[in-house]
């Protein structure tokens, strides 16, 4: 009898152990896949994009996930940094949301799959970074944007 419960137990554990085995590990997501003016952006490597002094618009496609939102844009200028997210409040500046981020110096937004940033002209003389993170779920990315 102490063999059949044996033999019983350990067919059990056998299936569970079995059944929770994944060759996939969880939360492995594919990596955002962006294209811009026709050319598909390498996802490994820092995407940095240069404005001019005169500001710029920028459209991006994410060619592999159809719906993404914000999770933030950081505006630094000298050593001050500034986060905006959907929480951030200003009253200088329209209400932020997950698909519309407003900065001092940047307005970013996404309808679906297309991100849209738009950095304003520079007249202080002074490098500006925005780093804008996007998400869709489990993924995340950047893209990094330096103007003169």
């Amino acid at each position: 009898m102490k063999q059949i419960s044996f033999l019983i137990t350990a067919l059990f554990l056998s299936i569970f152990a079995a059944a929770c085995h994944s060759d996939e590990p969880v939360g492995a997501w594919e990596p955002m896949k962006w294209q811009h003016e026709s050319i598909t952006l390498k996802t490994k490597e820092k995407k940095t994009f240069t404005v001019p002094k005169e500001g710029r618009t920028f459209q991006f496609k994410c060619k592999n996930y159809n719906v993404l939102w914000f999770s933030d844009v950081t505006e630094k200028i000298n050593n001050t940094t500034v986060r905006y997210d959907i929480s951030s409040v200003n009253a200088n500046l329209p209400k932020n949301d997950d698909k519309h981020i407003y900065g001092n110096f940047s307005a970013s937004s996404i309808k679906d799959n297309i991100l849209t940033v738009t950095i304003n002209p520079n007249n202080s003389g002074v490098k500006r970074y925005i780093d804008v993170a996007v998400t869709a779920g489990d993924v995340f990315d950047n893209i990094y944007f330096e103007q003169e």
